[in-house]
């Protein structure tokens, strides 16, 4: 999806792995994702790493670990993070 798309559109419910993997596949692209946070009926431009960051924010301790066991989220964010630093270096 996150190849062929130009933008992301996406219903959260803030546990959902594959959801967060194609927010994370799009930014990865440099591709905008909106993602509607349905726990707080809230909108969420994700196009940087701290808008991720921030949208992560909604999860609980016990979702970021199965989400980090399922798609390394926290590699991948690190690595998103190196590769903005690198941008700038």
């Amino acid at each position: 999806m996150a190849e062929m798309a130009d933008i992301g559109l996406m219903i959260w419910d803030t546990k959902s792995t594959g959801t967060l993997n194609n927010v994370i596949e799009l930014l990865v692209r440099k591709k905008k994702s909106v993602v509607f946070v349905n726990k707080a009926k809230v909108f969420k431009n994700i196009t940087t790493v701290e808008q991720l960051e921030e949208l992560l924010s909604y999860m609980s301790e016990h979702a970021k670990q199965k989400a980090n066991e399922k798609i390394r989220l926290f590699d991948r964010i690190d690595s998103l993070k190196h590769e903005q630093m690198q941008m700038f270096a």
